[in-house]
C-alpha cells in the first residue's frame, strides 16, 4: 500500500523529490520503492530516459487500478467503525470558486467533529471532476449545477450564490445593463456551465460587450474592477476571503440570476456515509453565513463592521 500510495504521488506531484515531501520519504527512497514495484510487475513504469523521469504508457495505465485498491484499503477502516464513528478517507473534487470561499471553513469543522475522517482535496473545474468520479477516483465533489446528470450520480444542493455585476466604487451607472454598455468588460472564465447561463442573458439584452481581459480566478477579476479597469460579472460567494475590496454589486439579470453549487456522489457507494457528513457541514457553514448578512440587514460598505470581500455600494451613494 505504501508504494501504490507513492507511485499515485509521484504522478500527482510530477517528480520522486516532490512527492518524497508528500509521504515523508527521501527521494533515494521513493526511488527504491518505484523500482520495488517494476520488479514486481516484471515491466518498466517510468520512461527515465527523460528529465525528471515520467510515467509512461503502462504507468498511466496503471494509476487507475492502483487509486482504487487505495480506496478500498482505505474503506476498511470505514467497515470496522462502530455506527457513531466517522473513520475513513473521502476523496473531495472541489471547484477552484468554492475552494476559495467556504470549503475551508466547512473543512476545519469536520476535522473538530470528526478528528478521524480525513478529507483530501482535488481541485479542477466541473466536467474533469465528473470524468474522475465516473472513474471512481473521486468519491465525491463540490460542482455547480450540471444541465444533466450521468447515471447513478445523485446531485444534492447546499446553496444558491447570486450572480451579480461588479464594478468600480464610483462607476457612473444605477443598473447592470448601464454598467455594461458604459465600461470594458472583464470576463471571468470559470464554470462552462455559468458562462452560458451568463451569456444567454446578455444576449437577451443585447448587450455587446467590449472584453479587454479574461481571467480564471474572481480574486483577480475583483482586483481590476476596484483599480477601475472595467466591470464584471461574478458569482456573490457564500463565505468570502479576509481579502476586503469595496466594489458596486448590482443584480445581474431578469429575474435575476443565481446559481446552485451542490454535492455529486455516486449512489450506493461504499463512502456515502462520509458524504453526509460532509454535506451536513457544507449546509451549516453556508447558512450561518447567509443568516448573519441577514441579521446584520445586508452586506456591509467599506466603513461597516467585518463582511463579505465584494462589498456592496448602493447605487447613487457614491
Amino acid at each position: 500500500m505504501r508504494i501504490l500510495k507513492t507511485l499515485v504521488a509521484v504522478a500527482e506531484h510530477g517528480t520522486f523529490a516532490a512527492a518524497a515531501n508528500v509521504v515523508g520519504l527521501s527521494p533515494s527512497a521513493v526511488s527504491m520503492q518505484i523500482q520495488a514495484l517494476e520488479q514486481h510487475l516484471a515491466t518498466e513504469l517510468f520512461d527515465r530516459s527523460r528529465r525528471p523521469p515520467m510515467l509512461n504508457a503502462k504507468g498511466m495505465a496503471l494509476l487507475p487500478t492502483a487509486r482504487k485498491i487505495i480506496g478500498l484499503h482505505d474503506s476498511l477502516r470505514d467497515a470496522a467503525a462502530s455506527p457513531d464513528e466517522f473513520v475513513g478517507r473521502l476523496r473531495l473534487g472541489v471547484i477552484p470558486t468554492a475552494l476559495s470561499s467556504f470549503v475551508p471553513a466547512a473543512l476545519a469543522g469536520l476535522t473538530q467533529t470528526y478528528p478521524l475522517l480525513e478529507v483530501q482535496i482535488v481541485t479542477g473545474m466541473n466536467t474533469p471532476l465528473f470524468k474522475l468520479l465516473n472513474d471512481e477516483e473521486l468519491d465525491a465533489a463540490i460542482i455547480g449545477e450540471p444541465p444533466s446528470l450521468p447515471g447513478g450520480l445523485l446531485f444534492r444542493p447546499f446553496v444558491q450564490e447570486a450572480i451579480c455585476v461588479i464594478a468600480p466604487p464610483d462607476a457612473a451607472g444605477t443598473s447592470a445593463e448601464e454598467l455594461l454598455r458604459r465600461y470594458p468588460y472583464i470576463k471571468l472564465l470559470r464554470g462552462a456551465w455559468q458562462l452560458r447561463m451568463i451569456e444567454e442573458q446578455i444576449a437577451r439584452m443585447a448587450v455587446s460587450l467590449h472584453t479587454i481581459m479574461q481571467l480564471d480566478s474572481i480574486e483577480a477579476v475583483t482586483m481590476m474592477v476596484h483599480h477601475g479597469l472595467g466591470v464584471s460579472i461574478v458569482p456573490r460567494r457564500s463565505v468570502e476571503p479576509l481579502l476586503r475590496l469595496p466594489v458596486k454589486i448590482l443584480p445581474f439579470g431578469e429575474p435575476p440570476l443565481y446559481r446552485t453549487l451542490g454535492l455529486v456522489q455516486a449512489q450506493g457507494s461504499p463512502k456515502n456515509r462520509l458524504c453526509n457528513v460532509v454535506f451536513e457541514q457544507l449546509l451549516k457553514v453556508c447558512g450561518q453565513h447567509g443568516q448573519a448578512e441577514d441579521e446584520a440587514g445586508g452586506p456591509a460598505t467599506v466603513e461597516d463592521e467585518p463582511g463579505p470581500a465584494l462589498q456592496m455600494t448602493e447605487p447613487g451613494a457614491e
